[in-house]
């Protein structure tokens, strides 16, 4: 019987076939894309995981091929249509989208405390963005000068929110040896408050 990594390879591969051909790429073309992006893979190695010949598959091959294809890294080894189970371990199958929220960390009953906080950041920078998006949006012009009439009270708003949502979060990844993700530039300046002993 064939090994569950010679399987789980063979699913993968399949998957980057069908996503290069939807995208109307040849092997060469992948292959190409792939040397562009700093990780050649060539043509020849790519025939072989299509034939079935080679049966192996680094991480570094996977994501590089992932972003060749458009499709997120999760999505090639638990693809969310077709199947009614895949085998996320040996032996041990599951439901496509449950294979693939654990794959991605949003399987609660094995997401690490860093995933909830992170998830937990991002929810509310979303919400910010949407209810607040003309001031977000101001971090793409050069400077104050050019901003449109009634931007300072809208972005004194937007930090108000920023301070009560967005730095608690932020304060507490700091707490966990991690790096929150970056604030708009025009809210840099909240960093001081959420962050005073930054060296930066």
């Amino acid at each position: 019987m064939e090994e569950w990594a010679a399987r789980i390879t063979k699913a993968v591969i399949a998957e980057v076939r069908r996503a290069r051909k939807e995208l109307g790429m040849t092997a060469q073309d992948l292959a190409d894309a792939c040397e562009s992006l700093g990780h050649p893979i060539p043509r020849n190695v790519i025939a072989n995981w299509e034939s079935g010949r080679r049966l192996t598959l680094t991480v570094p091959e996977l994501l590089v091929l992932a972003k060749a294809v458009e499709t997120p890294p999760a999505a090639l080894v638990f693809p969310l249509g077709g199947r009614s189970s895949v085998e996320h371990l040996p032996s041990e199958r599951s439901d496509p989208w449950t294979a693939f929220r654990w794959f991605v960390g949003e399987d609660v009953d094995h997401a690490t405390g860093d995933a909830a906080l992170f998830r937990t950041y991002a929810r509310r920078e979303e919400g910010l963005r949407t209810s607040h998006h003309e001031a977000w949006q101001l971090q793409f012009l050069p400077g104050r000068e050019v901003w449109p009439p009634g931007s300072d009270a809208k972005v004194d708003l937007l930090v108000q929110a920023v301070r009560s949502e967005l730095l608690p979060v932020r304060a507490r990844l700091r707490e966990w040896g991690l790096t929150p993700p970056p604030l708009p530039s025009h809210l840099v300046f909240l960093d001081e408050e959420d962050n005073p002993t930054n060296d930066a």
